[in-house]
């Protein structure tokens, strides 16, 4: 199967003629997946529901409401009651203040750090939070690896709030827009 590379597209003709399209375009050589996936999205009423609740949020708060407004939004939409917190012990005020403010918007929250019953405990944190019942989970600065495995376990959706990068201030992205740091990062 040809590699799949939408970042390289100079075209954009996403929803175009398909003669436009490079040849690493996904719509050329992914055409099987991309069929099924359309056949879900509008087959499954879970994955409606969450994709129109998704637009109607990006629609309204586009560039105005910050993560944890869109986080509120999207679950009360969803009609969500019960919500459930990922935590990396080193951001547990800024999950204290999370937990409080879903909290106050009528939410029922369940938190569980990473340190439950000792060590690094991804698989624990999700077991726990699907014996809580929560509608969707949310992942705190979870280290690389412990949120694939929390996703992984987790019967519930799982949203990040906070991607863990200790020397981005918690801002993965940093690094791709600054030349400095992209640079380093480049293999000549």
């Amino acid at each position: 199967m040809a590699e799949v590379n939408c970042v390289f597209c100079e075209v954009q003709a996403c929803t175009e003629d398909i003669q436009k399209t490079p040849s690493f375009c996904p719509r050329r050589s992914a055409g099987e997946a991309l069929k099924k996936a359309e056949e879900i999205r509008n087959t499954d009423p879970e994955v409606r529901k969450i994709a129109t609740v998704a637009k109607s949020v990006e629609t309204e708060g586009y560039r105005i409401w910050p993560r944890v407004r869109e986080l509120i939004e999207f679950s009360k939409r969803m009609g969500l009651k019960k919500l459930g917190v990922a935590f990396c012990i080193g951001l547990k005020e800024e999950t204290r203040q999370l937990v409080k403010i879903l909290k106050s918007h009528g939410f029922e929250v369940s938190s569980v750090a990473c340190t439950v019953n000792g060590g690094c405990n991804p698989v624990g944190q999700a077991l726990t939070l699907n014996q809580q019942g929560t509608e969707l989970n949310v992942i705190m600065g979870l280290c690389m690896g412990h949120d694939i495995l929390f996703t992984k376990f987790s019967e519930a959706p799982v949203t990040t709030l906070v991607v863990k990068d200790r020397a981005m201030c918690h801002n993965p992205a940093a690094p791709l827009v600054n030349r400095y740091w992209r640079d380093t990062f480049l293999k000549s």
